[in-house]
This record gives C-alpha cells, sequence and structure tokens, in this order.
C-alpha cells in the first residue's frame, strides 16, 4: 500500500524518506510482527508506558515510534491506527504537535538532559492526551543518565509514554532493558523495499527502469531510507528522461559487471595471469577497488548457492545466473568454498590505491590446484642402479666398530672400500613401528633417573621393534645406548614411565626386551647384564675388552 504524503506547505522540498513516511501501523514495510501487537495494544486500550525498538538503520524504528504517538492522541482511531484526518494527526503530520518530544541521545547524553525530562515529565499534555518521549540512539546515554533515568522510566506519570530506539542494544543497560516492551525489527526484504519504491516512482509520476528499481532495492541492504535516499538521488540526476539501468550502475560505481563476471569465472577455473588481468582492467578503468571486491563476493556466493541447489537465494539477473549455472557444472566444490574464504578475507577497509591484495588473493585461489588432502604425493622409490640419499646422521648413532683381526691392513686413506656407502631403503613403516613412533612421541617428554628417555628410544628405529610373544624386543644401534637405556630401565619409576606409554600406544601391555639390532640384548626385568657382573668389571679395569657378549 503507498504511504500517503504528508501535507504541508513545505512537502514538495521535502526529501523522499521524509515525504512518504508511513502514517499508520498498515504502511509499515517489513515490520508486520511489530506493527500487528501495537495496533492490538492501541485497540484494546493496553498500551505500555515504555518501549525498546531495536534493529538496524531505515527498518523503521523512529516512524513506528511517531506513529503510536499520533494513535494513542488520535480523535478518531480506525482500528488501532490513526485516522490522518483530525486535527491532532494533521498537527503531528505537520510538525507542530508540542506533545511528542524527540531526544537525540548522541548529543543529549548526559545527566543533566535527564534531569530535565525528569523535572518536566510531570507536566500535563498542552494539546493531546499523551506525552511521548522518542529517544533516539538510546545506547548513547552515558550510565550516570541511564541510571538516573531508570526509576522514571519504570513508574512515569500515567500521561507519559517512552520509545526508546537504538541500534546497538547490547550497548543498553540490562535494568532499562527490563522496564519496556521490546521490539527487534528486522531488515527489510529486497522484494519489499522495491514495492515500495515502485509505489513512490507511480505516485512521483518518474520513469524508472524496473530493473535500475531493483538494483537499488538490492543495493540498500534493508534498508529502506538508504533506497529512498538513492531513488531521489537518480530521479533529480535523470531529469525528465527518466531512469536507466545504466544510470544505477554508474552511480554506485557498478558499471564493473561484466567485469566481476569476467574475474569469477577466471577464479573459479584457476587461470591465474587471466584473473590477474580481469583486476587490473578493471581498475584501469576506473572501477573502485572495493566495488569490485563486493560484486565479486557476491557472484561467488551466487555460484555457491547454485552448486548446492539453492537458487531462491541467488537474486541475479537471468543472463548472469544463466552463465554462473554453465560455470558449475565445469568446477570442482571444493574450489567453490576456498574462493568464497580466501577473497572474503581480503581487508578493503582502508581505501589503498593498490591492487595488491586482490592479486594476492587470485594467486591464493588459482594456484591452489587440489584440496588438501589429496596433495601427498606417493614416496619416490629408488631405482636398483641410483644409490639412494640417506640423511645426515649423528655420529653417536653409528654401530660399533668390528675389531678388525691382528694382522688386517688397514685400507689405504683416499681408496675405495667393498663396503657399501649406504644402507638399503627399509621400505615403508610398519603398524608396528608407527604405535612405537607414537609411544616415543610421549616419551620425548619425560625424563629417567639420569638420562632422557625419549632421547635414548630414539636409538630404537621404527624398523628394528619386534614383537616375540608377549615381548617387546626394542632393537638399539649403538651399545653405549642400550647401556644407558639398561640402567634406567633398572629403575622402577623409568621402567614404570616406558610401560605405560608403550600400553597406551599400542593398547596393550608388554614385556620388554632391550637389545641390539643384531639381535643381542637383554631383558628390561631381568638382572644386571654379563658386563655389570664384579668379574668383567675387574677384567675391564685391568686392560681387557669385549669381544662378544653370549646370551646363555
Amino acid at each position: 500500500m503507498t504511504g500517503q504524503a504528508i501535507t504541508d506547505p513545505a512537502s514538495t522540498a521535502q526529501v523522499f524518506y521524509r515525504k512518504w513516511r508511513p502514517s499508520s501501523f498498515s504502511e509499515l514495510v517489513g515490520q508486520e510482527h511489530v506493527a500487528g501487537t501495537l495496533r492490538q495494544s492501541i485497540k484494546q486500550g493496553r498500551v505500555s508506558h515504555s518501549y525498546l525498538f531495536c534493529g538496524p538503520r531505515g527498518s523503521g524504528k523512529t516512524t513506528t515510534a511517531r506513529i503510536i504517538a499520533k494513535a494513542v492522541n488520535c480523535l478518531e482511531p480506525l482500528d488501532g491506527d490513526p485516522c490522518n484526518a483530525c486535527a491532532i494527526c494533521l498537527s503531528i503530520n505537520g510538525g507542530q504537535f508540542m506533545d511528542i518530544i524527540e531526544l537525540d541521545a548522541a548529543s543529549n547524553r548526559g545527566i543533566d538532559e535527564i534531569r530535565d525530562i525528569r523535572e518536566k515529565v510531570n507536566f500535563a499534555p498542552s494539546q493531546g492526551q499523551r506525552k511521548v518521549y522518542i529517544i533516539d540512539e538510546a545506547h548513547m546515554l552515558t550510565d550516570a543518565a541511564s541510571n538516573a533515568f531508570l526509576k522514571t522510566l519504570e513508574e512515569p506519570p500515567p500521561h507519559v509514554i517512552f520509545v526508546l530506539c537504538t541500534t546497538e542494544s547490547h550497548k543498553i543497560l540490562p535494568t532499562i532493558i527490563s522496564r519496556c516492551q521490546r521490539f527487534d525489527f528486522r531488515r527489510i526484504a529486497s522484494d519489499l523495499v522495491y514495492g515500495r519504491l515502485a509505489d513512490i516512482t507511480e505516485a512521483e509520476g518518474v520513469n524508472v527502469d524496473p530493473e535500475a528499481i531493483r538494483l537499488v532495492a538490492r543495493h540498500a541492504a534493508g534498508s529502506l531510507r538508504d533506497a529512498e535516499n538513492l531513488l531521489e538521488q537518480l530521479v533529480v540526476a535523470s531529469g525528465s528522461e527518466g531512469v536507466t539501468l545504466n544510470q544505477v550502475e554508474e552511480l554506485l560505481g557498478l558499471n564493473n559487471a561484466e567485469s566481476s563476471l569476467e574475474l569469477v569465472k577466471y577464479l573459479l577455473m584457476g587461470n591465474t595471469s587471466a584473473a590477474l588481468s580481469a583486476v587490473n582492467r578493471a581498475v584501469w578503468g576506473g572501477t573502485d577497488l572495493r566495488q569490485l571486491h563486493k560484486q565479486t563476493m557476491e557472484l561467488l556466493r551466487a555460484v555457491m548457492h547454485l552448486q548446492w541447489g539453492s537458487e531462491d537465494a541467488v537474486d541475479l539477473s537471468e543472463d548472469v545466473s544463466a552463465q554462473l549455472k554453465e560455470l558449475v557444472g565445469s568446477i570442482p566444490p571444493w574450489r567453490i568454498l576456498r574462493g568464497l574464504k580466501v577473497w572474503g578475507d581480503v581487508n578493503m577497509r582502508y581505501d589503498a590505491p593498490s591492487t595488491l591484495p586482490l592479486e594476492l588473493a587470485v594467486v591464493e585461489i588459482c594456484e591452489e590446484t587440489a584440496p588438501p588432502a589429496a596433495q601427498a604425493p606417493p614416496a619416490a622409490q629408488p631405482t636398483p642402479t641410483a644409490t639412494p640419499v640417506q640423511p645426515a646422521r649423528d655420529p653417536s648413532s653409528r654401530p660399533p666398530a668390528r675389531p678388525r683381526p691382528q694382522g688386517e691392513a688397514r685400507p689405504p686413506a683416499g681408496r675405495p672400500t667393498n663396503q657399501p656407502q649406504s644402507a638399503p631403503n627399509p621400505g615403508p613403516i610398519s603398524e608396528l613401528g608407527a604405535q612405537w613412533l607414537a609411544a616415543l612421541k610421549v616419551l620425548g617428554r619425560m625424563k629417567g633417573k639420569k638420562y632422557n628417555l625419549g632421547a635414548l628410544l630414539r636409538d630404537c628405529k621404527a624398523h628394528a621393534v619386534s614383537l616375540d610373544g608377549n615381548t617387546l624386543v626394542l632393537g638399539f644401534s649403538n651399545k653405549a645406548n642400550l647401556e644407558r637405556m639398561q640402567e634406567e630401565m633398572d629403575d622402577p619409576g623409568s621402567r614404570r614411565q616406558v610401560s605405560q606409554a608403550v600400553a597406551d600406544s599400542f593398547g596393550s601391555e608388554y614385556e620388554l626386551r632391550l637389545a641390539m639390532a643384531n639381535g643381542t640384548g637383554s631383558t628390561a626385568n631381568t638382572a644386571k647384564t654379563a658386563q655389570q657382573s664384579s668379574l668383567v668389571r675387574t677384567a675391564l679395569g685391568m686392560g681387557a675388552r669385549v669381544l662378544e657378549e653370549i646370551e646363555e
């Protein structure tokens, strides 16, 4: 329903959003849940003493507050709506009614202004039946002013109504919120904004392209006031020729729709060079970087909805939608999600002339050729003729040198020997080895009686771990490390830590046996090794050498 134009001598000079402001609850756009409740409360004579209207800008909060003030003072209300024909309604529409007091809390936020209200609130209305105080941007009141306002807000005189309007309800004191009837205003849908603008253009006798109105409604992002302001600007600029879609795109900086569509295609196809060129062509053509970013983001969002069958959420022309649908069938879904995330993370809050943020996003989107889970390449197997390159080893992890029999000559320096230079590739790690690596990760943070348990056990490689019945055999490549670990295993605390880590990683408890990688060694819970006997220690002290250990 078209809003009734407010008739006063200066109405022809008023801007659209004031001239065509709704004058009754039935004319409110997109706020039926608020209008219906308020109309019934006025019809039944159950008007609250205080209201709190919350919602985004341009959604009708202050307009609704004025309609309440008009309805409670109207001499001949019609089903809860003001008649807009009596002397009171005409006075309010003309801005001459003295019992509506509007206060801008953004500029009158101190305690002195609240004290002034408290002093004057007891005065009787001068023209109507009710005095209505409308406080805009109520969240801007200071804490002291809000606390001073509490008692008056809770128990005002019977002839007073308070209406608080805010865009940031979370900043209002909970004690104030609890004293008001709260109504949450919603963003107005673009089709409702379109209908309202179409009614205004028809009433004004202005020729406007329907697609131009639809673009204005979509660009307003739910704010009817913003849409009406933009429409008036277009009407004034176009004169008697009428408003076209190209004029709207030029005014909004959206005349690069083809550039954005082209850029989206290159991004989703992974064509890095073409996407970079598209960004720079748009900028050289005078396109605003923020608008390019915003339009591209909207198109990427549309592609996401088309990919997963949610076409109702896409508000684009048929031609653009058809091109995006063709694109959806030829690209992997993961690239759409990646494009949305990366492009959405670009910070365009600051007006920087550089195209670098967008170019970096282009490269990051296009150069990713597969999802992370599919990027792990198979391990390359060495050929029989090539000597595999082994990583450098710690000198302490080398196996002990084999004692050379007497009379055997040492090989000359610099002459190659017959021994292989590197160990053969042990192949992939078995499940047993993987479980042992998990246990090592836990033991890396534990310290035994003398040494770090994880550091010693790292000498036991994953390929040197084997299972002998209920015994886990740990093969060491360095004998000194084996002996040090044996000392740690003699300590009950260290042995308990190792056993617990093994049980957690393997899922069951095992006996542990330490051994050299060639198979010799000892059991963790046995007595001391042969080298720990007093006889062997005495012999070693006299200069003897251990040539071989034989396990009995």
